[in-house]
Order: C-alpha cells, then structure tokens, then sequence
C-alpha cells in the first residue's frame, strides 16, 4: 500500500515540478517583454525631450547670425553643430517607432503624430540647411537667409507643439506599460502561490503522512527487534549458563577420571610417608620402652614423623581440592606454582613409568587471572596424553613443561615430549570432540581442554613431528598489575 502511495505521490511531485517550471518559463515570457520597452522607453522619451531643447539652439543661432548678435561665422557653426544631432534624433525616433521592423514599438497614435511632425522637420531642416549655405559664402547671401529664417519661425511653433504631443504619448504609454507589467505580475504571482497550494495540498501533507507513518513503523520494527534481541540475549545467557555447567560437570568427571587413572601411582607415593610414618613410630616406642631412652633421638624421630605426615596431608589435600572442586572461581594465581602441582602429582607414576621430567620455568612471570584447578586440569590431561606418547619411547623417554611470557601481556605454558607424535591427517582434528588417536580414548579430554583454555580468552595449539618431538602449549592473558601484592604473598 505505501510503495503505491509513494508511486502516486512521485508522480505528482513530476506534474508539481513541470508545472513550476512552466510558471517560470512564462512568467520571463510575459514579463521580459514589458521589462526591455520599459528599458528604451527611457532612451526614446530623453532623446523626444533634446529634439526640443536642440530646435530651440538651432533657431536661436539663426537669428543671431540674421541680426548680427553672434559676431561673424559662430552663430552658423553652432547651427552646424546642433542641426547634425537634431535631424540625428529625429531619424532615430522615425526609425524607432515608425519603421515596419518594429511594428510593436509604439502605438498608432505614437505613430501618426511622427509621421505628422516629419513634415515639419523637414521643412525646418531644409530651411535651416539654406541658411548655412548662404551664411557660408562669401559675401552672405542675406536675401536667402531672412527667407529661410522666415521658414523656421513659422514652422517652429507647430513643430514644437507636435513634439509635445509625442512626449506626452510616450510618457502615457510608458505608464501604461508599467501597469500592465504590475498586472502580469499579480497574474503570474497568483498562479505560483496557487501552484504552491495546490502542491503543499495534494503532495506535501500525503507525503508527510507518509512519512509520519512510515517512521511508527520503523518505530515499531525497532521496538520488535529490540525486543527479539533481548529475547535472544536471554536465551543466549541461558544456554551460556547451561554450557558453563556442563563444561564444569565434565570437568569434574575428567578429574575424577585421571585421578582414577592415577590411583597406582597416588597410592606408591602415599604409601611412602605412611610407611616411615609407622616406622619413626615404631622406633619411638622401642626406644621409650628402654631402661633409659635416647630422649633427643625420639624427639628428632618425632619431628621427621611430623613432617612425614604433613607431606601426606598435603598429598591428600591436593587430590581432594583437584577432584572435589566443581564451581569455577576466578583468582590470581602463579603460573609456576600450578605447575609444581602438576608435578607432585604425578612424582609417583614418573618414578614407576622411568620418564626424566624437566621443568623450564621463566622466573618473575606475571600473575594469570583464572582458575588455577581448570588450568591444572589442562596440564594434567595433556601431561597424561604425553605418559602415553611416550610408553613406546625405550630410549630415554622425556618430557618438558614450561613456562615463559610471550608479547607483553600473555603467558605462555608448554608441555614437550618425545613420543610418537600426531600424524599430519589428524593434527587438525585433535581437539574435536570424540576424536581420539588412542583407541581406548574417549576424545574428549583435548576437547574439555580447549573449552578451559577459551573460557579463560586464551588460545592452545599442537606442533609435532612424529618420532622426534610434539608441543601442546597454550596460552593466557596475564593478570592487571593489581596481582602483584597477591605474587609477593604467594612468594612470602
């Protein structure tokens, strides 16, 4: 409906703009006209206004030379000079009114009263050309000038009355013109505010409410998509919380599970402290039973025992905080106390498996803001993944973890072996989920890996050559400055 309205409206606003320029076109077509008579009317009406001021001259420089007045030849040389622009004016004003190619310069009566005047001019011309030529010779011809002086005098009243007649009519004319030019004015002005009435009627207020109705429905398409957005940003914030909690529930499933895996290795290096904690025990209660016993020697063999038995709370503690921990909780931590973790974890299983674990740890690193437990689940499913590149490896099988800062504000972890290795056909594919290059794998600790890693705006990436050295290594944006005062406490 409004694509027809617009389609109407835009042909009324072509008819509106022809019609304009029509308006234009006619009012220079009428105007211009009245505008350039106006322009000579001026010229016509001063140069009808000298013929009289220059006839007068002409008479007057007659009669000086006729009576003697003027002294000698001057009064026939300024008869000379004003008979030449006299009969000048005149011609001109015949040419300009009375001639046939332009027809439209004066009116009939203009006309006739010229072409009743000529007569006289001539006569007076005539006359006053007789004069000069006899005035001229010598001696004078004085017979012949007081016949042409008669000639002008009598002929100069008539002439000058005619000449008033025609300045009348030119002035009535001119005046008449200048209201008809007033008239064609109001005419034409009538018709552009009636023009522009009639477009502000039919074009401007259709098209104003046009676009009054055009803009409440961009008002409501904007009210309805914002409305869709808030929807979708709840929906996305909903689905975001759910994934969130099963990235967590996967988590805790995958600590358990490498916990699980590691439970030979934990339970050797649990049965260690135990096993001296019996012993220092077993010792004390020999030597107490005495006759006389080694006081200093039980006191020594009961502080070794308590500090057994710390290492084997700590142990524990770290296995309950690894597997129980389910909530994500963001902190400043160590990048090189998260990976001493990694390690005392798996101390047992190296020393059974025979791996040489190296740790190249760059000092004075920058706290990471994260959750050191998720970080540490990283290191350990990729420290495992590395246990099994290496089972195959006889020859001095090794693997490196590192740290050290990348750019300026990022910190980069690694972990280096010398397995197997990753076929170039599977690299791509290591951190999808369910992909596994094991087939007792379930494909799904890269994955979680790579899930942890984003979650903390980090990135991880896999390098490898297969047979000779493979790299896992990721990396974390550093913590603000704020985590120094945390730094220096955990160093303390």
């Amino acid at each position: 409906m409004n694509d027809q309205v617009a389609d109407t409206l835009g042909r009324k606003y072509l008819i509106a703009l022809t019609a304009v320029a029509i308006l234009l076109l006619g009012d220079r077509a009428l105007i211009d006209p009245y505008l350039m008579r106006l322009a000579t009317d001026a010229p016509l009406m001063n140069i009808a206004g000298r013929q009289r001021m220059l006839s007068q001259r002409l008479m007057k420089a007659a009669l000086a030379f006729e009576g003697g007045w003027g002294g000698g030849k001057a009064p026939l040389r300024e008869m000379t000079e004003a008979l030449g622009p006299w009969s000048a004016a005149q011609e001109q004003l015949l040419r300009d009114v009375v001639s046939p190619a332009w027809p439209s310069r004066g009116s009939e009566a203009l006309r006739d009263a010229l072409q009743q005047l000529d007569p006289y001019f001539l006569k007076i011309r005539a006359a006053a050309q007789r004069v000069i030529r006899a005035g001229s010779s010598d001696p004078p011809d004085l017979e012949i000038v007081r016949d042409g002086l008669v000639v002008m005098l009598v002929h100069e009243a008539e002439y000058l009355r005619r000449m008033d007649q025609v300045v009348g009519l030119y002035e009535s004319e001119a005046r008449g013109r200048v209201v008809d030019l007033r008239r064609v004015g109001w005419i034409v002005t009538g018709l552009i505010l009636a023009t522009l009435g009639a477009i502000g009627r039919f074009i401007l207020r259709p098209a104003t409410g046009l676009i009054r109705s055009q803009i409440s429905e961009l008002e409501r398409a904007r009210d309805e998509l914002e409305a869709r957005v808030r929807e979708r940003t709840r929906e996305l914030q909903e689905a975001g919380e759910r994934h969130r909690a099963l990235v967590e529930q996967f988590s805790h499933v995958a600590r358990t599970t490498t916990i699980g895996e590691m439970a030979s290795g934990l339970a050797h290096e649990l049965n260690q402290p135990l096993g001296a904690i019996a012993n220092y025990a077993e010792g004390c209660l020999v030597e107490l039973a005495a006759p006389d016993p080694a006081i200093g020697e039980v006191r020594d063999a009961l502080e070794r025992l308590l500090a057994t038995t710390l290492r084997a709370g700590q142990i524990i503690d770290r296995i309950r905080k690894f597997v129980t921990r389910q909530e994500s909780r963001r902190e400043p931590f160590e990048p090189n106390q998260v990976v001493e973790g990694v390690q005392e974890l798996f101390r047992g299983e190296v020393e059974r498996r025979g791996i040489v674990v190296q740790l190249d740890l760059a000092p004075d690193l920058p706290c990471v803001w994260g959750d050191p437990v998720q970080i540490q689940q990283v290191l350990v499913n990729l420290v495992r993944n590395a246990f099994d590149a290496l089972a195959a490896q006889t020859l001095k099988p090794t693997l490196v973890i590192q740290t050290r800062q990348v750019e300026s504000d990022r910190v980069e972890f690694a972990v280096i072996d010398n397995g197997e290795g990753i076929f170039p056909e599977s690299i791509d594919r290591v951190f999808d989920a369910y992909f596994s290059t094991r087939a007792s794998g379930m494909g799904m600790g890269l994955a979680i890996c790579r899930t942890l890693i984003e979650s903390h705006q980090g990135r991880i990436d896999v390098r490898s050559r297969p047979g000779e050295r493979t790299t896992f290594a990721f990396t974390l944006p550093a913590g603000t400055s704020d985590d120094g005062a945390v730094r220096r406490l955990h160093r303390g």
